[in-house]
């Protein structure tokens, strides 16, 4: 098809593509404003198997390597869950083992990591990531079958916890779909102008015969 049969099309069947895309737009920007808000606190640590000098070698050093591999699916277990949650508690916040556990993430950056906690309020983000530092530094080695303590070093404390959206993102969100809503009415646009050209075009050869 030219440029100018698109235009007509355009032109003809507006309506066809300015709904999807107001529909799509409207039904994302209403969708993320009914969310509740979520903030998230984020800490750098630095982590390192515990040794002394007779016993710092350089396999001690790439076993914190696996143990950082490790850490997401720790970090989100039910386990690690039911053992920060006395901790919160003893900071007057109160979680479920779900929320807990969809709430901390880790980036890890070689053998430092940044530690994020989400939550409902800016408290509670805070305290899941202080929560999860003093148990890593603890008791962080049980939860890999061994005693002991696991070094943690913050590098970094917890910072104010934040919205993890805003309106302007939601706004970008909604343009993005209703751009997408665009694409999908003027492909009903053309398919339109296809059977409506057939229709007529049946109707004319009815007429002249």
């Amino acid at each position: 098809m030219e440029l100018t049969t698109f235009i007509r099309i355009a032109r003809r069947f507006w309506w066809l593509i300015i709904i999807p895309a107001l529909t799509a737009g409207g039904l994302s920007l209403w969708f993320d404003l009914q969310q509740p808000t979520r903030y998230a606190a984020t800490a750098r640590l630095l982590l390192s198997y515990p040794v002394t000098d007779t016993t710092d070698t350089v396999e001690n050093w790439q076993i914190i390597e696996y143990l950082i591999d490790d850490l997401p699916q720790v970090l989100s277990s039910a386990t690690f869950a039911a053992r920060a949650q006395p901790l919160l508690s003893a900071r007057n916040v109160n979680l479920t083992l779900t929320e807990i556990q969809q709430g901390l993430r880790m980036t890890p950056l070689h053998r430092a990591v940044d530690l994020r906690g989400e939550a409902t309020s800016p408290e509670a983000a805070r305290a899941l990531v202080e929560a999860a530092i003093e148990l890593l530094h603890n008791d962080g080695l049980t939860f890999w079958g061994r005693s002991g303590k696991l070094n943690v070093v913050v590098l970094d404390s917890p910072d104010t916890a934040q919205p993890t959206t805003s309106l302007r993102a939601m706004l970008i969100d909604a343009a993005l779909r209703a751009a997408l809503g665009i694409v999908a009415g003027f492909a009903l646009a053309v398919t339109a102008s296809l059977f409506s050209s057939a229709r007529e075009e049946g109707l004319w050869k009815s007429a002249t015969m």
